[in-house]
């Protein structure tokens, strides 16, 4: 019995490493990849319980759910990340020289308030 409970415990640790994006092998290849192989994956294993289950009229519907959700996951963390870098946080000399647009705004500051942000960042 408790050889039992320890197979499922490391079923389920291993499918939990699997299924995280950090730990899996695919953490290492490009975001294009990454969208293809798990979109890949889940057609397989739509077609795989497809089978099993005999339910051939249901594939497709699968298939097509897993590929639009899959890829609008991917489309958000895309989204997400790029708004990040537009509109994130700045460090340096660009979070108080710059507004969020990039444009300049040295020429409403003396160069002694210029000066006093460049010393009190590079202090930081």
């Amino acid at each position: 019995m408790f050889g039992l409970l320890k197979m499922f415990y490391y079923l389920l640790n291993s499918g939990f490493k699997l299924v995280n994006p950090n730990m899996n092998p695919l953490r290492y290849a490009p975001l294009q990849v990454k969208l293809v192989a798990s979109i890949l994956l889940a057609c397989f294993w739509c077609l795989a319980f497809g089978e099993y289950f005999k339910k051939f009229d249901g594939i497709a519907y699968n298939m097509f759910g897993h590929i639009a959700v899959i890829g609008m996951a991917f489309i958000t963390w895309g989204v997400f990340k790029l708004s990040k870098n537009i509109y994130g946080p700045r460090q340096g000399t660009q979070a108080y020289l710059r507004t969020p647009d990039f444009a300049s705004r040295c020429d409403e500051l003396t160069d002694e308030q210029r000066a006093t942000i460049i010393k009190t960042l590079n202090k930081k």
